[in-house]
């Protein structure tokens, strides 16, 4: 396993410094750097530039150790009073990400079927009852039924995507329904550590979202070691990636930032 950071030397308080260490001339790598306008991207924001959520891997697994310093970064990953509430699942048995994967498709046909009435025709009793049981899946979690999860929900269902897109390691983010704070946050910083310091490899990431349709069944919540306190938030699917997806263009909006200084504001974007 990596040597973790915490062997190294940590400061937590700034009086263990002396003044030199504390104006940066006894390690001038630590002092601040001074970026001009317009400067080229540094290493890290071009990192975070470049990223792709991949959903297509190669069949060679990544190796252990990797997936070690990955958990070993996201530990380090800043929780709300430094609580920490998750912990990891990881999963590289390909038997048991078969069946993961059978059991997510299952259930995202049932889901289909229940709340996808576009998929009935119009003024059918399937039709009508599909978009009742949409309004109460709505009402319930509204998040749920918006057109980007139904659609790709609907896909599963008819087999066109993959749940966990054939990746060879993948990591399961479980939540402390208690932790402190909003724990949603946490998961997310957390998660990203884990995505970054993959990208820092070279290895593709995936967000996973679908991976909550495991917390519905009792017997995979057994066979997870999941116990009642926590569940599934997310889960990240860890691989090489075919081909160059940092070359890819996304497109992305630009919003609407206000921005407040010298007691004015503007409007930037």
């Amino acid at each position: 396993m990596s040597k973790t950071i915490s062997e190294a030397r940590i400061i937590e308080d700034p009086e263990e410094l002396d003044e030199e260490e504390l104006e940066g001339e006894a390690d001038p790598e630590s002092a601040p750097v001074e970026t001009p306008e317009g400067a080229d991207w540094n290493t890290v924001e071009r990192a975070f530039l470049t990223r792709r959520s991949i959903r297509k891997f190669k069949r060679k697994q990544v190796p252990a150790h990797l997936i070690h310093r990955m958990l070993e970064v996201a530990r380090f990953a800043p929780s709300q009073g430094n609580c920490q509430p998750y912990k990891f699942a990881v999963i590289r048995d390909p038997k048991l990400l078969v069946e993961m994967e059978e059991y997510c498709v299952d259930q995202c046909k049932q889901l289909t079927a229940a709340v996808n009435y576009t998929t009935y025709k119009k003024g059918s009793f399937g039709y009508y009852k599909a978009r009742v049981m949409a309004r109460l899946f709505n009402a319930i979690d509204p998040n749920m039924l918006h057109p980007v999860p139904v659609t790709a929900m609907t896909s599963i269902a008819h087999g066109k995507f993959m749940v966990f897109h054939r990746a060879p390691t993948v990591i399961l983010i479980l939540m402390d329904k208690h932790g402190i704070g909003v724990p949603e946050v946490d998961i997310g910083i957390v998660g990203t550590n884990i995505v970054m310091a993959a990208e820092s490899h070279r290895l593709g990431t995936c967000w996973i979202g679908f991976s909550k349709l495991l917390n519905k069944s009792k017997e995979w919540r057994e066979r997870l070691g999941i116990t009642d306190r926590f569940e599934v938030s997310e889960a990240i699917a860890v691989g090489y990636p075919v081909g160059k997806p940092w070359q890819n263009l996304i497109e992305r909006p630009t919003h609407e930032i206000a921005w407040f200084e010298d007691g004015e504001k503007q409007i930037l974007g």
